[in-house]
C-alpha cells in the first residue's frame, strides 16, 4: 500500500499486535503517531514508578491493585508499539517517491 496511488481509509486501519487493539488512522501523520506513542510510554513508566514506590512504609497494594497495574502496562505498552509500527509505516509514506527519468529543464 505504500506505493499505491490510492490514498489510505480510516476502513484499513488492522490492529497490529493484540487483540484488544488501538484502531490507528492509516492517514495520520507518523509525527503525532510518535506523539501518542510517547506518552503512552510515558503512562506506563509513571505506573512502574507508583508501582516501585509501593515497598515504602505504609503503602499497601493487594494482589488486584498489582494485576491492575500490569494490565494497565501491558495495554499501553501493546498500544505504544502499534503506534509505533504504524508511525514508522507512515513516514515511508510521507517520504516522497523517487522521480522517474530525469530532471526536466
Amino acid at each position: 500500500m505504500l506505493n499505491s496511488p490510492i490514498p489510505p481509509r480510516l476502513e484499513d486501519a488492522v490492529c497490529l499486535t493484540e487483540a484488544e487493539c488501538l484502531l490507528i488512522d492509516p492517514r495520520a501523520r507518523s509525527e503525532d503517531l510518535f506523539d501518542q506513542c510517547e506518552t503512552r510510554l510515558e503512562a506506563a513508566s509513571n505506573l512502574m514508578m507508583t508501582l516501585s514506590t509501593l515497598d515504602a512504609p505504609g503503602a499497601c497494594a493487594d494482589v488486584r491493585d498489582l494485576a491492575n497495574v500490569a494490565l494497565s502496562c501491558r495495554l499501553l505498552l501493546a498500544d505504544s508499539l502499534d503506534l509505533l509500527m504504524a508511525a514508522r509505516v507512515a513516514e515511508k509514506r510521507q517520504q516522497a517517491p523517487a522521480r522517474k527519468g530525469g530532471a526536466h529543464a
